[in-house]
């Protein structure tokens, strides 16, 4: 009962506040002033605070559009340029060195060089018809002793000329190379010619590529399939030269 009694006394005295402030009511303590915030509300505050501001920005804007005074500089007259020129101090003469004349030791022996006469040796006296002015002792070597001059090697024999293969003209067994399916893909055409020696047994003994395709994977395919399909008959050491050509169609 007594806390709702006390806030209807504090509402009753806001309501009599209020009606006292809007019959034109003065407060003058303080301490009713700092207890009414509202008696102290001055609706043209804010209106003073919007006026300063704006003056404050139209301070700012004439000073920033004022612009400086342009101050012509006098020019300063060029001075004339004086050429320098430089002389290079001059270089004293060079003196050359003079050689030294080493003196002789008069306590070292001289040694005098003696010269070197070589030993001539020459066929039997009998045989030279005529005469051939040497320096030194000469020998005279019997004819009999002389060694003959050792015998040229014999030449190589030159390789056996080799000749083109047709198949039907040899016998065995030829079969055609598939085209390579890598190849193939990557559309490489071109020639081959092969250099094959075939031995006694008919099997491809060496596989030498003479003119290549410009493609190693032609070069390899058609040695590889000389190599390991071709057989011949038995016979004579026999040389071919072997073409293939690659062609798509």
């Amino acid at each position: 009962m007594n806390s709702s009694s006390g806030s209807s006394q504090a509402a009753a005295s806001l309501e009599q506040g209020h009606a006292l402030l809007s019959h034109d009511y003065t407060l003058r303590s303080d301490l009713a002033r700092l207890c009414l915030p509202a008696a102290t509300r001055d609706e043209n505050r804010k209106l003073a605070w919007l006026n300063s501001i704006c003056f404050l920005f139209l301070v700012v804007g004439g000073i920033g559009l004022k612009t400086r005074p342009v101050i012509p500089k006098q020019l300063e007259v060029p001075v004339d340029i004086v050429p320098v020129v430089f002389t290079p101090p001059v270089e004293p003469p060079k003196v050359n060195p003079e050689p030294q004349i080493q003196e002789p030791d008069p306590n070292q022996e001289v040694t005098f060089d003696t010269p070197q006469i070589a030993t001539v040796v020459a066929a039997d006296p009998a045989a030279v018809s005529f005469a051939v002015p040497v320096e030194g002792p000469v020998v005279f070597a019997p004819a009999r002793f002389a060694a003959p001059p050792p015998p040229s090697p014999p030449k190589p024999p030159s390789p056996p000329k080799p000749t083109v293969f047709q198949a039907g003209k040899s016998q065995g067994y030829f079969p055609d190379p598939p085209y390579p399916s890598l190849a193939l893909r990557r559309n490489y055409e071109g020639n081959v010619m092969l250099y094959v020696i075939v031995d006694t047994n008919g099997s491809p003994a060496s596989i030498t590529v003479k003119d290549a395709s410009g493609y190693a994977l032609l070069d390899s395919h058609s040695s590889d399939w000389v190599k390991n399909h071709w057989r011949w008959s038995p016979g004579e050491t026999r040389h071919y030269l072997v073409p293939f050509h690659y062609r798509i169609r």
